[in-house]
């Protein structure tokens, strides 16, 4: 399916920055926390507002935050604004939430074929989650997650989706591989992301965020970005106000550390400028972005 009309970077930013204002405003009144996180984070150190070539928000909120933000948000959003829930839907690729203005359409090549995943340009809003104090523990609460994310996504595009040696670095044993793959078929298309949900509000008990000496967030590949195992709540516990395009945003206190695990280096306007050089694509170029016609007319197409 071809785009009606496809968007600018520029025209994204500004309809992308509209949401960012309604969800603050939100968060203001209801004092909620949230966090500049990935690349609106480095956006905000560097540029101060969006890396040139992104297209979207990255906002973490610690858990209790999110919850309440999920539950107050839709009396408070303009009709238009929606929360759409990855873990609720039968296609998406995503754990977490977004914020999306659905006059517009958004969507990846990938889910060009469903959809009931289409969203407007959004926002990504994902939880921080307590983890485990023992390091085994954690390490042991990150293979779960990871093995029922790989679960979900092969579950719902089979092996094409996953980054070549994903499914063979869990199952090494190709018998054993060949076993799971069946067994992965055998269920409904969100058996698994409810697992993964189930999981996360397990471990919340257990270690609630604002009492947690270590987080997480549900990113794919967190088990093997061993640096995340040891990323720490105290990273997150204020924040500090910056400039970010005509208005501020929170960057959380410990932003380097965070920064480092998620990378391995403090990223540098010239580390940033060189990935930019060799980045051969980003969101916009895979898909659909545009902010003119609704993601019902292209719901309609599909039909």
């Amino acid at each position: 399916m071809k785009a009606i009309t496809q968007a600018s970077i520029p025209e994204l930013h500004g309809k992308v920055l509209e949401i960012f204002k309604i969800f603050q405003n939100i968060c203001q009144r209801h004092k909620l926390r949230y966090y500049a996180s990935g690349g609106t984070l480095i956006g905000a150190l560097l540029y101060k507002g969006f890396i040139p070539f992104d297209d979207d928000m990255d906002i973490n909120m610690p858990r209790p935050d999110y919850e309440k933000f999920k539950r107050i948000a839709p009396k408070e959003l303009p009709e238009y604004l929606k929360i759409y829930n990855g873990l609720s839907s039968k296609h998406a690729d995503y754990h977490f939430i977004k914020l999306h203005d659905t006059r517009t359409m958004y969507t990846s090549n990938l889910l060009q074929d469903f959809p009931d995943t289409y969203t407007g340009v959004f926002i990504d809003i994902e939880p921080i989650d307590g983890a485990p104090n023992e390091q085994n523990e954690r390490e042991a609460w990150y293979f779960k997650l990871e093995q029922l994310y790989c679960f979900d996504l092969l579950r719902k595009f089979g092996k094409s989706y996953l980054y070549p040696d994903t499914i063979a670095w869990l199952y090494p044993n190709r018998i054993k591989r060949a076993i799971a793959y069946a067994w992965i078929q055998l269920h409904s298309r969100t058996y698994y992301a409810k697992k993964y949900s189930k999981l996360q509000k397990q471990i919340n008990k257990q270690y609630p965020f604002d009492t947690a000496t270590y987080v997480s967030w549900p990113r794919y590949g967190m088990f093997r970005s061993k640096n995340f195992w040891n990323t720490r709540a105290n990273d997150w516990s204020s924040h500090i106000e910056v400039p970010f395009e005509d208005t501020t945003i929170h960057i959380p206190i410990g932003y380097e550390n965070i920064l480092t695990s998620q990378y391995c280096f403090m990223p540098t306007i010239e580390t940033q400028r060189k990935y930019e050089q060799e980045a051969d694509s980003h969101h916009v170029i895979q898909g659909i972005a545009d902010i003119n016609h609704s993601i019902y007319e292209y719901q309609q197409l599909q039909k």
